[in-house]
C-alpha cells in the first residue's frame, strides 16, 4: 500500500505543478513543444487553455484521492476499483506513447514525461488487489 501512497503523492505533486503553470502557460506549452497546438485547438478562446489546464489538475487530484481510498486511508469512492484500472491503462498507454515519441526523436523531456507515467502505473498495481 505504500506504492498507492506514493502514487496519491505525485498525483497531488503533478495538480499543484498543473495550476503553477497557470501563471506561464504559454512558456509551458512551449516546453513541451505543443504551443501551436493547443492554441490551435481553442481557436482563439485562450481562456480554455485555463480551463482545461484547472481540469486536469482536478483530474490529478482525483486520481490521488482513489488512490487514498484503496489504501483505506480515506471513505471509499465509488468505483474505485475501476477508477485504479483505468489509471493503469491510461498511465500505461501514455508510457507507451511517450517511449515511441523517444524512438522517432528523443528528447529529455519527453524522456521524463514518459518515464514518470510508467512508474504511477507501476505505484498503482497494489490496488488491483481485493
Amino acid at each position: 500500500m505504500k506504492r498507492l501512497r506514493l502514487g496519491a503523492v505525485l498525483h497531488f505533486i503533478i495538480a499543484i505543478g498543473h495550476l503553477g503553470c497557470l501563471f506561464a502557460l504559454d512558456e509551458a506549452f512551449d516546453a513541451y513543444g505543443i504551443k501551436d497546438v493547443m492554441h490551435n485547438m481553442v481557436s482563439g478562446h485562450v481562456w480554455m487553455l485555463y480551463a482545461l489546464t484547472i481540469c486536469l489538475a482536478l483530474a490529478f487530484a482525483l486520481a490521488g484521492l482513489y488512490a487514498l481510498s484503496a489504501t483505506g486511508d480515506i471513505r471509499r469512492l465509488p468505483l474505485t476499483r475501476t477508477a485504479i484500472i483505468a489509471i493503469i491503462v491510461l498511465y500505461s498507454l501514455r508510457a507507451l506513447a511517450g517511449g515511441w515519441a523517444c524512438v522517432v526523436d528523443f528528447r529529455w523531456l519527453q524522456f521524463i514525461s514518459s518515464v514518470i507515467p510508467a512508474f504511477i502505473a507501476w505505484c498503482y498495481y497494489p490496488g488491483l488487489k481485493k
